[in-house]
């Protein structure tokens, strides 16, 4: 494990477990070593190869777009085991350059070192819950090693679905899912009478198992609706609007499920659904008009005692806000305000912003330590207490900032106004409730 890649599974572990209120594995490898090739979904850019390296056991060497590598991050990427691919739509002769790229890969299997590729190739702007085509790159990479290796040693591939309920919102929560990995080894004389065919063929496979680790839907309109019916029925990976007794496991089958039955139903079923999804849409937009999202309307009129408990949380957050105010403040709003304008796309801002505050912070406390230690002696524990703890203090900052918004905001509504929209809602509900899946 080199130098900086052992820094970020050291500090990103910690980090991940507060960034995300909940984390969980399906069929978890118990391996830290092999040769695998996992090949995952790339749902949120940066956020995905942190994720993948910190929240499961198996050390992995990254395959990373070559355009990224440059004389800086080259060493740097080196120490983070990030070995560049080369992607045709980059330009240049990318088939001569992956063949260095095939050799340092079957080096690394040999090693009995593992791989990560984004199956992908590339990151929506925006999250949705779709697999993309995925590329025979990893195949290839599987089928060129054990060539190399005169077929000495198993080698695997193994897709992975990374499920967010919303990559871009602090406190959501996150599914990995492993498939059943493919041994390259057995299919060996299939391979060496026909190449191609047993790549193509091995790819949709490794396609299919990914897309059943995952909610895959195949068009925008589906996602709305599948997204807006998550919303409702409280039982989904809908990021805000869930039942906290369920577990991540079983919103995630929810999910799954849901998704299935929109791309499965009858041409009768599918026109009902939409029209449901309209009626929603009419809803939501009501909603927005004064200035309301679905789940708020839920904690300000439904969920019983929300303003007590939220008050009692503000209470055990307020020490967390006034400690953070400098140490936190300073650098939040700072790296928020520049990621905002700088980056063009969305979907790198949460992952970006992230770990440029895990940069960040620590050195901003250390800073402020420094000028403390100018005029009151501490000595290292006090050091070390108060860098370690940062992340926790850093949470309760922004926990106290969107909870005290959310009581100001639940305070100033109009109680008659809520209960129409309760009333819409209950007869939306009922309606989905029609549909048995």
């Amino acid at each position: 494990m080199r130098l900086l890649y052992f820094i970020f599974w050291l500090g990103l572990g910690f980090s991940f477990r507060l960034f995300f209120r909940r984390i969980a594995a399906v069929r978890p490898n118990p391996n830290r070593f092999g040769r695998t090739i996992f090949v995952s979904n790339h749902p949120s850019a940066f956020l995905d190869p942190l994720l993948i390296a910190s929240a499961r056991k198996p050390v992995v060497y990254f395959m990373t777009r070559s355009d990224v590598f440059n004389w800086f991050t080259k060493p740097l990427f080196w120490l983070a085991q990030m070995i560049p691919i080369y992607r045709a739509q980059d330009g240049g002769n990318s088939q001569e350059k992956n063949k260095k790229v095939f050799k340092k890969a079957t080096e690394t299997l040999a090693k009995n070192r593992n791989l990560l590729i984004f199956g992908e190739g590339l990151t929506d702007d925006i999250f949705e819950r779709k697999l993309k085509p995925i590329k025979k790159g990893a195949i290839r990479i599987g089928f060129t090693a054990l060539e190399d290796l005169d077929w000495k040693y198993p080698i695997s591939v193994q897709g992975l679905g990374i499920n967010y309920t919303n990559p871009g919102v602090l406190r959501s929560d996150v599914l990995i899912s492993a498939a059943e990995p493919i041994v390259l080894n057995d299919f060996k004389e299939a391979y060496l009478e026909n190449p191609n065919r047993v790549i193509t063929e091995l790819n949709r496979e490794l396609e299919i198992r990914m897309q059943q680790q995952i909610t895959h839907l195949n068009n925008k309109e589906d996602m709305r609706l599948h997204e807006h019916l998550m919303m409702l029925s409280r039982k989904g990976m809908h990021v805000h609007c869930y039942d906290s007794n369920l577990s991540l496991f079983e919103r995630w089958s929810y999910s799954q499920k849901l998704a299935a039955f929109i791309e499965q139903s009858n041409a009768q079923i599918k026109e009902d659904l939409h029209v449901l999804g309209q009626e929603i849409e009419y809803y939501i937009q009501d909603l927005e008009r004064h200035k309301l999202s679905e789940a708020e309307l839920y904690w300000f009129a439904i969920e019983p005692k929300w303003r007590i408990r939220t008050f009692l949380k503000l209470l055990v957050q307020l020490p967390c806000f006034i400690l953070g105010l400098i140490p936190v403040g300073i650098p939040f709003w700072g790296v928020k305000k520049f990621v905002e304008r700088k980056m063009k796309r969305p979907v790198f801002w949460s992952s970006t912003k992230m770990g440029m505050l895990l940069v960040l912070i620590p050195l901003w406390t250390l800073i402020l330590l420094q000028i403390v230690s100018s005029y009151f002696q501490l000595n290292l524990w006090v050091w070390l207490s108060v860098v370690l703890g940062m992340n926790v203090i850093s949470l309760g900052f922004y926990l106290f900032m969107k909870n005290f918004k959310l009581l100001v905001k639940s305070a100033n509504l109009n109680a008659q106004k809520l209960n129409t929209f309760v009333n819409h809602r209950e007869t939306l509900v009922g309606k989905l409730d029609l549909f048995q899946f």
